[in-house]
Order: structure tokens, then sequence, then C-alpha cells
């Protein structure tokens, strides 16, 4: 009884420590999901994947409503197009994963592929004055643009990420925080279509989902506190938030990574 307590406050406290930043930063917290579960060792890849995403999920619904102003100064064929191709990349994502889920290398891919995303991502935010920033306006780039936002998230399991921020402050020259609410925006479609993918292909009946109630509670306490912050703290508080925990990311990735070569 008293394991069981403690596992439900360790996965409420999961939830809700990482969509707070997730949802501050902009990304999502599956980021953090993630490699915390693996690090821990309860559950398969599979379980993971929807765990995270029913979290970040609900942090996302609770995040678009407690900022839904920011809906106004949205373009919306911008917002239809990122829109569109997320949830199209999210069942394209999923549908990768649950090809390749059964080998024994995807985890490792997966914790590889997220080293290196977070390292560039890392690079990029310190030194994004280097680069030049564009003004995307082909509609079909925008398009094309959530549609692999939205494919990295679901194949990925981490519901989103830094790179969402980077690469829309690159490529529609947004600032930290308007990037950061345009990618909770895709999250909510990408992680909307992973879940009824997950769902509609009936693999729910072998997942140990005994947790889950607690990690969407957690998710959306996080979704409240992380908006409420993001309203208030300055672009530069936020910064400091995103390096700090991308770094940590790394750091954690890496250790990830040696365990699976174990």
């Amino acid at each position: 009884m008293k394991e069981g307590i403690r596992l439900a406050l360790l996965y409420l406290l999961i939830g809700l420590g990482a969509t707070i930043i997730g949802s501050l930063a902009g990304f999502g917290g599956g980021i953090l999901i993630k490699p915390i579960l693996d690090f821990l060792g309860h559950y398969d890849l599979k379980t993971i994947g929807f765990l995270s995403a029913s979290t970040v999920f609900a942090m996302a619904v609770v995040s678009v409503y407690t900022r839904r102003r920011m809906l106004k100064e949205m373009r919306l064929d911008h917002a239809i197009l990122l829109a569109t191709g997320s949830i199209l990349g999210g069942l394209f994502g999923k549908g990768i994963f649950r090809t390749f889920s059964h080998l024994p290398w995807i985890g490792m891919a997966q914790t590889g592929a997220l080293i290196v995303i977070f390292s560039l991502v890392l690079y990029y935010v310190n030194h994004k004055h280097q680069f030049k920033q564009f003004h995307i306006e082909s509609r079909l780039m925008v398009l094309i643009i959530g549609l692999i936002l939205g494919l990295m998230a679901s194949f990925l399991d981490i519901g989103g990420g830094p790179h969402n921020v980077a690469i829309l402050s690159l490529l529609f020259a947004f600032d930290t925080k308007k990037a950061g609410f345009y990618s909770i925006f895709i999250i909510f479609f990408s992680q909307l279509a992973s879940l009824v993918s997950t769902v509609v292909s009936g693999n729910l009946s072998t997942m140990d989902l005994s947790m889950l109630l607690f990690m969407v509670l957690g998710g959306i306490s996080g979704g409240v506190i992380g908006s409420r912050l993001a309203k208030f703290l300055p672009i530069e508080t936020v910064e400091k938030v995103f390096n700090v925990t991308i770094f940590l990311l790394i750091l954690l990735n890496i250790y990830n990574f040696i365990q699976y070569m174990a």
C-alpha cells in the first residue's frame, strides 16, 4: 500500500514538474518525461510513449486555454496549416514508431537522436545572433514545417521539444515566448493525433496504465502553473530556464544512451 502511494506521488510530481517547465518554455514536457521514465525503468517504450503523450496533451489543453488571448495574435492561415501538418505528422510518426517498436535498438536510436537534437538546439539558442532569421510565408512550407515537427514529436515520444521553439524562432522570426506558444499549439494537435492513433490501434490492453491518472493530474496542474508564470516572467528568465533544462536533458540522455549500450 505504502509503495503504491509513493509511486503515485512520484509520477504525479514527474508530470507536474515536467509540464510546469514544458508549458513555461514551450517544450511540452515530454522531453523531460520520456528520459525520466526511461531512467526509472518501470515501463516499456510503448507505455512510456502513451503516458508521456497523455500528460503532455493534458498540459497543452490547459496551456492553450489559459493563454487563449494569444490565439488572437496568431496568423489564422499559419495556425491552421501548422495544426494540419502536426496532425498528419503525429499520425505518421506514431505509425513509424509502431512499425519499429519491437526492434531492440529503437530506444537507443530515439535517445541518440535526442542528444543530437538538443545539442544543436543549445548551440543555436546561444548563438542565434549569428543566424539569419527567416520570415516564411509559403503556405506549403508552413504545412511541411508543422508535419515535420508533429512527426518528430510522435516518433520520439516527446510531445514536442526545444527544437520546436528553435525552428519556429529561426523560420518565423519569433521571440522565445511567441515561439513557445506556437509550439504548445502544435503539440496540442500532434499529441491528439498520436493518442487517437494509439487508441484506434487497440494497443491499450497491453499497457500498464495504473499511473496514468496521476500523471495527467500533474500535467493539468503543470499547465496552469507554467502558463501563469509565462505571462509574468521576462523573456530573459524564460531563456535561462530553456538553457538549463536542455543542458540537463543532454546529460540525462547521455546516461540513458550508455545504459542502452551496456
